[in-house]
């Protein structure tokens, strides 16, 4: 209960652009956390009293923050030992490939593009997502292989990749943030 409530907490503040010290702890924390309250109710616990249960470390958790005057040192105690039951329970995020990275963000894309329409997100993704296919196909041609090569590669990565977005938990199964890396701008070399 005491590590659901923490990586709650560190998943809050990851939203917020906070505790990045941490690994990504949205869909994980959340794993964890549902799997630690069907533990509990094949143990006999009832749905209300795991909610109880959960509300109560999270409250004791914050309150013994606050009281230690060193929240964050507080947090940090009991993450630590937290990540190695985390490992454990629910497997790290994958660390996507760079023709992996253009299908997430293209699919991301699709998926903002339809609720949207051509907003500023839907356009960034847009942009980034074509960043990394052709750079993808850069990579292909450098190697030798043939355009039509390479879009087949795209082709099987989005394949994989949708087959990931419909497991539970989706595309959060992915660290995300390798994607931008890729994204990023390449320095250029001058000679």
């Amino acid at each position: 209960m005491r590590c659901s409530a923490a990586f709650a907490i560190v998943a809050g503040q990851q939203q917020r652009g906070e505790g990045t010290t941490w690994p990504a702890l949205g869909w994980r924390g959340r794993e964890f956390m549902v799997r630690t309250g069907a533990r509990l109710i094949d143990a006999g616990w009832t749905e209300p009293q795991v909610s109880a249960a959960m509300t109560e470390a999270a409250g004791g958790l914050q309150q013994e923050a606050i009281a230690s005057g060193d929240a964050d040192r507080k947090l940090a105690q009991v993450m630590r030992p937290c990540l190695s039951l985390l490992d454990t329970a629910v497997p790290p995020l994958q660390k996507p490939n760079l023709p992996q990275c253009a299908a997430i963000l293209r699919a991301s894309y699709e998926e903002v593009h339809a609720a949207e329409g051509l907003s500023a997100r839907a356009k960034d993704l847009l942009t980034l997502a074509t960043v990394l296919e052709a750079r993808t196909r850069r990579e292909a041609t450098e190697q030798g292989r043939t355009q039509a090569e390479a879009d087949a590669v795209l082709a099987a990565e989005a394949t994989t990749v949708a087959k990931v977005a419909a497991l539970p938990g989706g595309m959060q199964r992915y660290d995300i943030a390798t994607c931008f890396d890729l994204a990023k701008p390449e320095e250029k070399t001058h000679y």
